[in-house]
């Protein structure tokens, strides 16, 4: 019983609203044909006596337990994958089936005894759903809102609902239906995530899941005994319950063609719906208890759950990558983007302790109305307390209204407060559209890359796992947070971007928004897309940007004549400084870090990651390299050497390419010049090996 009341907490019945046509077509096809197939099979065998019975065994084995495939899922990670969210949407309408129990228990008691028996258990049943609908429900929603989300229940309040799911169970057994069925349906009525399901995860998963499950699970196998059963009673049955399976099977994968999706995800998303769990396990035994079912039907019902829960996991994983819809044909830069054309960003937020240094990025970015900026917020917040992973939008006009007249705020209200304020800064220039994700960390990078794929986006801005607290101080290592940008660097749309803040005090915003902004630039596509976002930020009048240009003293490197070509162009802009720095080997590079970023020093440093580029530039500095993510000069600049000094924003182009080109040469960008457009030609003299600078701009005025 308490299991089930934390499945109907964690159950999210807003998932039925935004069911698409897949969802319902699988949902109502995968359920009505198993059903109807047997059914008619019996009726023109003549066996009318076990119709019933039938009708009832099929309806529950072709019902997809919603949790159940929640948690294999998520031990797939591919709970926020796309296929995942619809067979997720379509076991929650097939989860409904659960009630056709009270239905076959009141028909059943009617056939019995009476019909009026079976209308009074009926009615009865009537009356209970509405008790717990009107009054109960309500009655312990209006205490939830009482409490913040961010805490959790107070104890009288945990123990008093909890209190009433026990009840509930005792009510629904007296009244001649199954004891679990009340506390579910209570549950489905109470709002998921914190602050009830929250407190319910803490204080009754580990013993549920941890001890109650295992013990049902091991009583049901010391009940199983396959060494009695009959060849013929167990070839029917088993014949029956596998034809069951296979029209489920059919029934799921032919809406799924029909809405024209591969095979290979439609096959995927029938085997998704067709996994057995808990819940088969927990049905086989109460069918025993109450002599529904012999000895014999209860180890073949278990022996069926056994099987598929063995072959329907491994198959979806072998079968479904959702990362290869990641993979593009074109790539998505800043560097080749119209220097007119709107910048779209994707910023993800974990806590408000992010929020300003990536505001402090953006409004550096410098939104124009010749230059709009388009940015899409992401909350990332992890799942707990709830089954399934969401992602949506952020009403802000609704929400802002409540915010004002509500005693508690949450924590995705005051981020995007933050930003919804800085679109009224930037009106009609700035847009903002805010969106939540739910998931697991494991998969939160699905929803990073899907969003910044629908939107094309040209940047996705990352926080750093480690930054700064309100008092400035160093914040402790978050591995959950690096692990997921990790992933998103690895499956990203598009080119991502790091920000690393580890300056405390308020230094991040002033150097960002009045002071200057320094580029090192070792050549690659990182490197030029780092070059062509900072020549964005250029713009900016309280802004000055400096290039550094690091280079080898003997011969050309790797991409040196593209790299020639695009910093030229740059150089020709106005309100840049343009250095150059000629190195013996990494040690030089090394040295010239050091004495550009001194402790007078404040601003924002860009660099591009230089994943997988080998150079005497940076040769050796990568054997003391603490986070990867960063790269070879990110991760010196994020030391504690220089970490509390700058803010460092490091860049890395996607990687996933038609088909897993990673370092291709980009193509001739355009820059602006003039009020027109001219292409920067390969004519272009390299610039001398010798130590130089040259300030545009300045002299000129």
């Amino acid at each position: 019983m308490i299991f089930l009341f934390l499945v109907g907490v964690k159950t999210d019945l807003s998932m039925i609203r935004k069911t698409g046509k897949k969802a319902v077509g699988v949902a109502i096809l995968s359920t009505l044909l198993p059903i109807t197939i047997v059914v008619l099979m019996q009726i023109a065998r003549g066996h009318t006596n076990a119709l019933l019975f039938l009708f009832y065994l099929v309806s529950k084995c072709s019902t997809t337990s919603y949790t159940v495939l929640s948690c294999i899922l998520e031990e797939l990670n591919l709970l926020s994958s796309k296929l995942g969210r619809i067979a997720l949407s379509a076991a929650l309408i097939d989860f409904f089936n659960y009630f056709n129990s009270s239905i076959f228990i009141a028909i059943s008691v009617g056939m019995r005894t009476t019909a009026l028996a079976g209308v009074k258990s009926l009615l009865a049943l009537i009356f209970f759903v509405l008790f717990i609908t009107l009054v109960l429900s309500p009655v312990v929603i209006w205490m939830i809102k009482k409490t913040p989300e961010e805490r959790m229940l107070d104890e009288w309040c945990f123990l008093f609902i909890l209190f009433f799911a026990l009840a509930l169970g005792l009510a629904t057994d007296l009244i001649g239906h199954r004891a679990t069925m009340g506390p579910f349906y209570f549950g489905l009525l109470l709002p998921g995530g914190p602050p009830l399901g929250m407190t319910m995860v803490e204080k009754l998963d580990r013993l549920v899941c941890g001890v109650f499950l295992p013990v049902l699970i091991a009583v049901a196998g010391l009940r199983m005994d396959l060494g009695q059963l009959d060849l013929l009673d167990w070839g029917i049955l088993e014949i029956i319950l596998f034809l069951c399976a296979a029209e489920k099977f059919i029934g799921a994968l032919v809406p799924c063609l029909y809405c024209r999706m591969s095979l290979r995800d439609a096959v995927t998303i029938a085997l998704m719906m067709s996994t057995k769990g808990i819940f088969k396990i927990e049905i086989a035994n109460s069918w025993l208890d109450t002599q529904v079912v012999d000895a014999q039907q209860h180890s073949m019902l278990l022996f069926v759950v056994i099987v598929f829960g063995d072959v329907t996991a491994p198959l979806v994983k072998l079968l479904y990558r959702p990362e290869d819809r990641f993979v593009v044909n074109k790539r998505r830069t800043i560097l080749h983007l119209n220097p007119n054309a709107e910048l779209c960003f994707l910023s993800c937020v974990h806590s408000q302790d992010h929020v300003r240094p990536i505001i402090s990025l953006l409004e550096a970015s410098t939104p124009s109305p010749d230059s709009p900026l388009c940015i899409y917020v992401l909350y990332l917040s992890p799942l707990a307390s709830r089954s399934a992973a969401i992602l949506h939008p952020y009403n802000k006009h609704k929400n802002s209204t409540s915010m004002s007249s509500s005693t508690f705020t949450t924590e995705s209200d005051r981020i995007f407060k933050a930003f919804l304020y800085l679109e009224q800064q930037f009106a009609d220039i700035v847009s903002v559209l805010p969106y939540i994700s739910i998931s697991p960390y494991t998969t939160m990078h699905d929803y990073v890359c899907s969003l910044a794929l629908d939107k094309k986006s040209s940047l996705i801005i990352l926080p750093f796992h480690r930054g700064v607290a309100i008092d400035g101080t160093i914040k402790a290592v978050e591995s959950t947070t690096q692990e997921v940008n990790m992933h998103v660097l690895r499956y990203a749309p598009c080119y991502v971007g790091i920000l690393v803040n580890q300056v405390g005090g308020g230094s991040t915003s002033k150097g960002l928004v009045a002071g200057r902004i320094v580029v090192f630039f070792l050549g690659g596509a990182d490197d030029r897309e780092a070059l062509a976002y900072a020549m964005r930020m250029a713009i900016n009048p309280l802004v000055e940007v400096m290039v550094v240009r690091i280079r080898l003293q003997r011969g050309w490197e790797g991409e040196e004549r593209v790299d020639d070509e695009v910093v030229e162009g740059f150089r020709r802009e106005r309100r840049v400084v343009y250095r150059e720095e000629v190195v013996r080997d990494s040690t030089g590079t090394a040295g010239v870090i050091k004495g550009m970023v001194s402790e007078e020093f404040e601003g924002l440093v860009v660099v591009g990651m230089r994943e997988g580029v080998v150079s005497a530039l940076t040769e050796g500095l990568d054997m003391w390299s603490e986070y990867p993510e960063l790269g070879v000069l990110g991760d010196i600049l994020a030391s504690p050497e220089f970490g509390d000094k700058v803010a460092t924003l490091v860049v890395q182009q996607q990687r996933g390419v038609g088909g897993g080109v990673t370092h291709a040469p980009a193509p001739t960008p355009v820059v602006e010049r003039g009020g027109g457009y001219v292409n920067i030609n390969a004519n272009n003299s390299s610039p001398k090996n010798s130590r130089r600078m040259v300030q545009k701009g300045v002299d000129d005025e």
